[in-house]
């Protein structure tokens, strides 16, 4: 309808030519495309109110709403020792990345988001003497 009320002011007429009405400067026009406005608020409404309702059925009926969990593993699971040695000797982020063909993101996505590289260290430092032990 915002197309419609821009087109009425700068004067631009609209004729239907299967329902035979028109839009233009006339009073009659402008009680018309009041009521196309109305009918589309309306219409924006009702859809708004039975989705809500919908989503609170299904909360209401134990359904999990938004995207699924993912499985918890990573692409990069077999490759976790390479990488971590990779990063234990300074290689970059984009080295890496690049070598198992992913991006940066991918790299760095992880539950608790990306760590800064002293963090990342002495979590590599801690597995490695981790699998010493074993």
């Amino acid at each position: 309808m915002e197309n419609v009320s821009i087109a009425m002011q700068k004067g631009i007429k609209i004729y239907t030519v299967k329902v035979a009405w028109q839009l233009n400067d006339s009073i009659q026009s402008k009680v018309m495309a009041m009521v196309f406005s109305m009918a589309s608020e309306i219409e924006r409404d009702l859809i708004s109110k039975r989705t809500r309702e919908s989503l609170a059925a299904k909360r209401l009926s134990g359904v999990k709403l938004g995207r699924p969990t993912g499985l918890g593993k990573s692409k990069l699971d077999q490759y976790r020792p390479e990488i971590e040695a990779l990063l234990l000797n300074g290689s970059s982020q984009k080295f890496i990345a690049d070598r198992y063909r992913i991006t940066e993101a991918t790299l760095s996505n992880r539950p608790g988001g990306p760590v800064d590289e002293e963090e990342r260290y002495q979590k590599i430092q801690k597995s490695c003497l981790t699998f010493d032990k074993v």
